[in-house]
């Protein structure tokens, strides 16, 4: 019995392997492999090998190959009957597997199985002129067909175009139909431009291009362009599910955090790239909140100038659009100096003056003011005296 030693890197894409051997030469050939990975040896332990090979045929085999030295990444393979069993080119492999968890397989090997003259041959006596007879019928067919330059009707392959060219106000066509005329559909071209395919076991249209070059497509479940209706829910999986405007600046609907919807504007014309600092949030809670909005935000008391009254609730301000507001409690003031400043966002475009009651008795008045820079000063007050404030303006 013959013995080829392989040499099989799992890292080595091809192997250049070709093992030759005859049909029907029952373990008459073992391969023994050394298995490695970038030139180390391979590690069996645990695993099964398995030899697996298809022919050109369709033929399939999957055997058991048996580990010699599991250390040493040495497996062999004898040859079943059945891996020899037809003569042809088989490209085979070996699988290594662990269970169901792992599986690698080897390069193919090309095992090459020239035919045993005991099976299937004529009569040696009759061999030569026999195969003479055969070959010159099959020359004089290929000749013949070569000077015909068809296709075949049972298939073929053509280079070039195929071109079909109707008469004047007629159609021409290619049809794909059953027997039973379950399948009766046909690809139509008319003489006056049209092209459509139809569907004549139901009498449908499902596309049609027009004499004009316009493209029809006569679908069941499909929106049109121009308008259509849908019935039921319509989902749409992108956070930026809707774009509108064709001309000028676009609009998009997103969806925010929490189911929030927000539309904003495109930071420039026709542009794919959107402006949130300007975007309107319409809430979960059912409010609406503009870009520029915010909660409110804790005033920085100038404590040299004044500072919070205890037990009140410490100065803050909010904007809810156009509308500031600003509230606190004020004791220790320095009149018309820096009280606390007013952020950038939530000053006023020119400066705002309120009356603010003083706190009594006496009870008297004095001046507030909100400068432009955001600057908060206080006058006609002296420092004993306390204020409780609710400042409102537009900005």
């Amino acid at each position: 019995m013959r013995n080829e030693v392989i040499v099989i890197d799992l890292a080595d894409p091809i192997c250049t392997k070709t093992i030759r051997s005859r049909q029907n030469d029952k373990n008459g050939l073992k391969l023994t492999v050394h298995l490695k990975e970038n030139g180390k040896i391979v590690v069996l332990n645990g695993y099964a090998v398995k030899y697996e090979a298809i022919n050109q045929r369709g033929r399939f085999i999957r055997d058991d190959a048996k580990i010699v030295d599991a250390g040493k990444g040495i497996f062999e393979y004898t040859l079943s009957s059945e891996a020899v069993s037809i003569p042809a080119e088989w490209l085979a492999y070996f699988v290594i597997e662990k269970s169901n968890t792992e599986r690698t397989s080897t390069p193919d090997i090309r095992i090459v199985l020239r035919r045993d003259v005991k099976e299937g041959n004529i009569k040696i006596e009759n061999y030569i002129s026999e195969f003479d007879k055969l070959k010159k019928q099959i020359d004089a067919l290929q000749q013949a067909v070569d000077k015909m330059d068809v296709v075949k009707r049972s298939g073929g392959m053509m280079t070039g175009y195929l071109t079909m060219r109707p008469t004047l106000g007629s159609n021409i066509g290619v049809g794909f139909n059953s027997e039973d005329k379950v399948l009766d559909i046909g690809l139509v071209g008319v003489s006056d431009g049209q092209l459509y395919l139809k569907d004549w076991k139901n009498n449908k249209v499902l596309f049609e291009k027009s004499p004009t070059g316009v493209f029809h497509v006569f679908a069941d479940n499909l929106l049109k362009k121009a308008g259509d209706i849908i019935n039921g829910l319509l989902e749409c999986k992108s956070d930026n599910a809707i774009v509108l405007g064709s001309r000028s600046y676009k609009t998009v609907f997103h969806k925010g955090a929490q189911g929030e919807l927000i539309f904003a504007p495109s930071t420039k014309e026709q542009g794919d790239t959107w402006d949130w600092s300007k975007g309107v949030t319409f809430r979960t809670d059912g409010t609406i909140k503009q870009a520029t909005d915010t909660g409110w935000v804790q005033m920085s008391i100038n404590t040299v100038n004044a500072s919070n009254v205890e037990g009140r609730q410490v100065t803050r301000a909010k904007r809810n659009g156009d509308q500031v507001s600003v509230i606190g409690s004020l004791k220790n003031i320095k009149e018309g100096e820096v009280v606390f400043n007013i952020p950038t966002a939530l000053r006023p475009a020119q400066q705002i003056t309120d009356v603010v009651i003083i706190a009594g008795p006496p009870y008297s008045i004095c001046e507030f003011n909100i400068e432009t820079g955001g600057n908060v000063r206080i006058y006609n007050i002296t420092t004993d005296k306390i204020i409780h404030f609710s400042i409102n303006y537009l900005v």
